[in-house]
């Protein structure tokens, strides 16, 4: 993804679109971040292996998201096709780093409500791409909400959560 990313930083390249695609890629790396560097608890009895194999949806994920951000400046690109080609990879990406919550420390455990919030985001920034596919910078922008959101939803939940179940390491409260 930042192989690809880094083609829209270039002098010829450079719009609105680079700042956007920047800003989506930082906000997911904080949601996998979170989730995997912070969230599992090493200390439990797991093989790992879930671990391992859930990273076979995230790298497609990523893949066919990087592939999107090219079609979706493309004027030749079928724009309902790109958008809904991204909204798979982003699906794919979220739910493979969803579903590894079961692993996270007690306290870090995903709650129902947590799955719905991120469903919903989800599928209503999918259901708002999909009725501006036609508009690249409004798909674009409402993705970039969508994945700001997720990150931001997700560092909410690990502060509260470590606040109230352990002591936090940061000199933020």
């Amino acid at each position: 993804m930042i192989m690809e990313l880094a083609n829209f930083f270039t002098i010829e390249k450079f719009s609105i679109y680079s700042v956007l695609y920047f800003i989506i890629m930082l906000s997911l790396f904080l949601f996998y971040f979170g989730q995997f560097d912070h969230a599992i608890d090493e200390k439990s009895n797991q093989k790992g292996l879930f671990l391992i194999y859930s990273h076979y949806p995230i790298f497609i994920g990523l893949l066919m998201m990087t592939v999107s951000m090219s079609f979706l400046l493309n004027p030749e690109a079928n724009l309902l096709f790109a958008t809904s080609f991204s909204y798979i990879g982003f699906g794919l990406f979220q739910a493979a780093v969803l579903v590894n919550g079961p692993y996270n420390k007690h306290y870090l455990r995903y709650s129902k409500s947590y799955y719905c919030v991120q469903a919903t985001l989800y599928l209503a920034a999918l259901i708002l791409s999909l009725i501006f596919a036609s508009n690249p910078i409004i798909v674009v922008s409402i993705t970039t909400i969508l994945a700001l959101a997720i990150a931001i939803h997700s560092i909410y939940f690990y502060m509260t959560q470590t606040k109230k179940h352990s002591t936090p390491y940061w000199e933020l409260f």
